[in-house]
C-alpha cells in the first residue's frame, strides 16, 4: 500500500472500501417512494482529514513576507494626520480613494461626519454655512456605521454626503464666476456682495411667499447691508445688459434671470456657454412671468399655446405658489427684496447715484480706478497699474489740442486756457473721455463766400480730428 502525502512515516492511508462504509453509514436513507426527494451525498466525501495539522502546525510557523514601508499606509494609519489629509484631497480624487481604496473607505465611514462638514468648510467656508446641509435632505444619506437617531434607536441617523460637498462647490464656483465677469467688464461689487448673492440664491429656491417673507424679515440672516448690496449688484447687472457699445442684451433681462430657480442660467449666459436668441428670451419670459405681468394688450399672442409652444400649465409657473399650476400668484424674489427694503425704510432711491458709480472713482484720491483687464488670448486677468487716463496722456492731449487750436484761430492759445475749456464726461465703463471745447474763432480781416467756406471747413476738420483723436 502506497504512503499518502502529508502523514508521518509509518502510517497507511485507510482504504476506500472503509471510506465508503463511513459515506454510507452518515448518509441520510434511502427514500420510500420516487416521488420523495433524492438521498443527498456527503459533500465532504472526497476531503480528508489532515491527521498531521494538529502536530505539524502550531510548532511549524509560516513565514510572513517582509511589506515595503508606505506613506500612504501610513497616513491613514496616523490618527491625526488622516483628517488633514483628506480634507486637502481634490473632489475627484477623495471620490477615487473611496472608490478602491478599502481601508481609506472604512476611515472615511467612521468619521464621515467630522470629514465631509471639515471638507466642505475648508474649500467653501461661507457656502458651507450658507447652504447647510440640514436644507437638503435630498442629499444626505443614512450613516454608513449605523449610528442611531436621537430617540429613535432603531433607524440610522441622516449624515451629509459626498452630493451635497459637490454641490456647494459648484454654487460657490458659479458665483465667484458670475462676480467676476462682472468686474473684467468693469462692473465691480463690495466683496460682502459674495454672501449677500448666496443667501439670495436660497431665497430663489424657496418656492412660497411665506417661506420667503419669513427668510426675508429676519434680519440675523438678512441684514441692511445685504439690501443694499443686492441693489447694488442689480444696477451693475443692468449696466453689463444694457451697455451702449457691447450690447449684452436688454435692462429687463437681468429681472428675468435672477427670477429663475437657479443663478445657474445666468451664470451660463454670461460665461457664454449658451446663448439665447429673441425666440428663446419670450419663451423663457412666458415661462418666468405671470400673465397679470404681462402686456396681453399689445401682445396677445404671448397667451395664445399655439403661436408660443408652451402649454398652459407652465405659463408662469416660476410666479405661481408652490411652483403649482393651479397655484396662486407670486411675488418674484428681486421685488421681494425690494419691498422688504421699503418695509425696514432703507430709501435704497436715494444711492442710487452712488451704486451707479461705485467701483469708476476713487472720492479719497480723486481719480479712476484701474478696470482689470483680460486680453486677447490671455487666461489671466490683470490690473494696469495706473487708472486711465494716466498723467502723461492727460499732458499730451493738451499739447496736441494747442496745436489744432492754433492753427484754427491763427493765434496763440495758452496751455492754460486750453485746459480750462476742457470738461470731463464720465462715460461707460472707468475710462474718463474728454471733450473739447473749441475756442470762438477770430474773425478774419477779409470776409468772403469762399474764406467762410473755407473757415467752416477748417473747424470741422478739426472738430473732427478733435474726436478722432480722443476716440
Amino acid at each position: 500500500m502506497a504512503l499518502s502525502i502529508g502523514w508521518p512515516l509509518g502510517k497507511r492511508s485507510a482504504p476506500d472500501s472503509a471510506d465508503q462504509s463511513r459515506d454510507t453509514s452518515t448518509s441520510h436513507p434511502k427514500p420510500v417512494s420516487r416521488l420523495t426527494a433524492p438521498s443527498i451525498v456527503r459533500r465532504h466525501r472526497h476531503r480528508r482529514e489532515n491527521v498531521a495539522a494538529s502536530v505539524w502546525g502550531p510548532s511549524v510557523p509560516g513565514a510572513d513576507s517582509a511589506q515595503p514601508f508606505s506613506v500612504y499606509k501610513a497616513i491613514l494609519r496616523h490618527p491625526n494626520i488622516f483628517f488633514q489629509f483628506a480634507i486637502r484631497l481634490p473632489p475627484k480624487a477623495m471620490i477615487d480613494l473611496y472608490s478602491i481604496d478599502k481601508e481609506f473607505h472604512y476611515r472615511f465611514n467612521k468619521y464621515s461626519t467630522s470629514i465631509i462638514n471639515d471638507y466642505a468648510t475648508y474649500h467653501c467656508p461661507k457656502a458651507a454655512y450658507i447652504f447647510s446641509w440640514v436644507f437638503f435632505p435630498e442629499l444626505c444619506i443614512s450613516d454608513p456605521m449605523l449610528r442611531p437617531m436621537d430617540g429613535r434607536p432603531h433607524l440610522a441617523r441622516d449624515i451629509p454626503s459626498l452630493r451635497w460637498t459637490k454641490m456647494v462647490m459648484y454654487r460657490e464656483h458659479v458665483i465667484k464666476s458670475i462676480l467676476t465677469i462682472l468686474a473684467i467688464d468693469g462692473h465691480r461689487v463690495p466683496r460682502e456682495t459674495n454672501t449677500t448673492l448666496m443667501k439670495f440664491w436660497l431665497l430663489m429656491e424657496m418656492n412660497t411667499s411665506s417661506l420667503r417673507s419669513a427668510f426675508l424679515s429676519d434680519k440675523t440672516i438678512w441684514a441692511d447691508q445685504d439690501i443694499y448690496f443686492f441693489h447694488l449688484l442689480s444696477m451693475k447687472l443692468d449696466m453689463y445688459f444694457n451697455h451702449p457699445v457691447r450690447g449684452h442684451g436688454m435692462v429687463d433681462l437681468s429681472h428675468m434671470m435672477l427670477t429663475q430657480k437657479t443663478l445657474t442660467p445666468l451664470y451660463k449666459m454670461l460665461a457664454g456657454h449658451e446663448t439665447m436668441d429673441y425666440d428663446d428670451g419670450v419663451d423663457l419670459m412666458i415661462k418666468t412671468y405671470h400673465e397679470m405681468d404681462l402686456d396681453l394688450d399689445e401682445n396677445p399672442w404671448l397667451a395664445d399655446e399655439v403661436e408660443t409652444g408652451i402649454p398652459t400649465e407652465e405659463s408662469g409657473i416660476l410666479m405661481k405658489e408652490g411652483w403649482d399650476p393651479e397655484g396662486d400668484r407670486m411675488d418674484s424674489p428681486v421685488d421681494m427684496v425690494g419691498m422688504e427694503g421699503v418695509r425696514r425704510g432703507l430709501d435704497t432711491q436715494m444711492y442710487l447715484i452712488d451704486f451707479l458709480t461705485y467701483g469708476y472713482y476713487d472720492r479719497e484720491a480723486k481719480q479712476n480706478i484701474a478696470a482689470p483687464r483680460r486680453w486677447w488670448g490671455e487666461e489671466k486677468v490683470g490690473t494696469p497699474p495706473e487708472p486711465w487716463p494716466v498723467e502723461e496722456v492727460r499732458k499730451h492731449m493738451i499739447e496736441r489740442l494747442n496745436e489744432r487750436c492754433r492753427r484754427i484761430s491763427g493765434s496763440r492759445v495758452a496751455a492754460g486756457d486750453t485746459a480750462s475749456r476742457i470738461r470731463r464726461f464720465r462715460l461707460g465703463s472707468s475710462k474718463m473721455r474728454w471733450i473739447a471745447v473749441v475756442p470762438q474763432m477770430t474773425p478774419f480781416a477779409k470776409t468772403s463766400p469762399n474764406s467762410i467756406l473755407n473757415a467752416n471747413a477748417n473747424r470741422a476738420e478739426c472738430e473732427r480730428g478733435i474726436v478722432l483723436f480722443l476716440g
